[in-house]
């Protein structure tokens, strides 16, 4: 299955980026603007592994839309790749969560959302 943001086959779950072919510089979403470190133009398509290390989580207590039912946690995580990106997570609440913590992305409920790795 693939989409604008991610690609998935069985558990392997990939963010689509693009890279800079002049400084290397990798970002994600895919987009064809020109690089956002130095301005060059002709970026790449590549695909993140969703795999990173967790920066920052907070929990949503009130959300203003009534399609998303509170309580649930967003977390930045630093991809092995380069970028940060900023997802809902699994995990119901951030009880357990640490930073620094290793995260991996799954499918869940038909989304992308991101998990504490099994040690």
């Amino acid at each position: 299955m693939s989409n604008e943001l991610y690609t998935t086959e069985g558990d392997s779950v990939e963010l689509l980026g693009v890279q800079c072919p002049a400084c290397r510089y990798i970002a994600f979403p895919r987009h064809g603007y020109g690089c956002e470190k130095c301005g060059a133009v002709g970026l790449v398509d590549v695909t993140l592994p969703a795999r990173g290390t967790l920066t920052s989580f907070a929990t949503v207590h009130l959300h203003q839309s009534k399609s998303i039912a509170a309580p649930f946690v967003i977390g930045e995580i630093k991809l092995d790749a380069g970028p940060t990106v900023r997802l809902t997570l699994v995990e119901p609440s951030d009880d357990t969560l640490r930073i620094g913590e290793r995260m991996k992305g799954v499918m869940f409920k038909s989304e992308l959302r991101f998990r504490k790795e099994a040690a």
